[in-house]
């Protein structure tokens, strides 16, 4: 990655993203070694200004992925950041409007590389009200399942989230659609007593 940009991303500088833009029209599209865009970078830092004058040049840096297969979206979500989250989400929803809806390359569905959505990264970290929110843009990827087999349900019943495990289950869902056959992790109740969740 350019070393403006980098720090240009990490002091969360819109006066140094517009000039660098200015000179170079390509320059976001450039990466660090682990796959990262600027966006990213912001993204973990929170600097919510910075995202949206990047979004505003170039809507594609929403569904672009790390080496771990991370979008932004995963990283606000697992960091906890939740006005960056807020501004993802509605870029995400517009990006519905002119994209096929569910498709795989829609950012709320996206998946890294291990099947994380970033519902699931956002339940993992204890992240309630992001993943509230991401279930008020999208109620069904409650239900998505990652390469363990673990849907955000399952890993909120076990990590005590009972607000997010509440909205979840108001959703309806298709057994054949969200379980496959082979499922081993059992139900979110069983996950919940592995978790030492339930109250007596």
């Amino acid at each position: 990655m350019d070393p403006e940009l980098h720090k240009a991303a990490v002091q969360g500088s819109v006066t140094s993203l517009r000039k660098l833009v200015a000179e170079r029209p390509g320059i976001l599209g450039s990466k660090t070694p682990q796959g990262n865009t600027a966006l990213h970078i912001a993204t973990e830092l929170g600097h919510a200004g910075f995202l949206k004058e990047a979004l505003g040049v170039d809507c594609k840096l929403l569904a672009t992925r790390n080496a771990d297969g991370d979008t932004p979206l995963h990283l606000a979500a697992r960091m906890g950041k939740l006005d960056v989250a807020e501004l993802l989400v509605s870029r995400a929803s517009a990006w519905r409007a002119e994209h096929s809806p569910g498709s795989e390359q829609e950012p709320l569905f996206m998946a890294n590389k291990a099947g994380d959505t970033p519902l699931h990264d956002a339940v993992k970290q204890g992240r309630s009200t992001v993943a509230l929110m991401l279930l008020a843009a999208e109620p069904s990827v409650g239900h998505t399942l990652n390469m363990r087999k673990e849907s955000p349900l399952h890993i909120a019943a076990r990590e005590g989230l009972a607000d997010v495990v509440a909205k979840i289950v108001r959703q309806p869902w298709v057994h054949e659609k969200f379980v496959p056959s082979d499922s081993t992790n059992g139900t979110a109740l069983h996950q919940a007593v592995l978790g030492g969740r339930i109250r007596k």
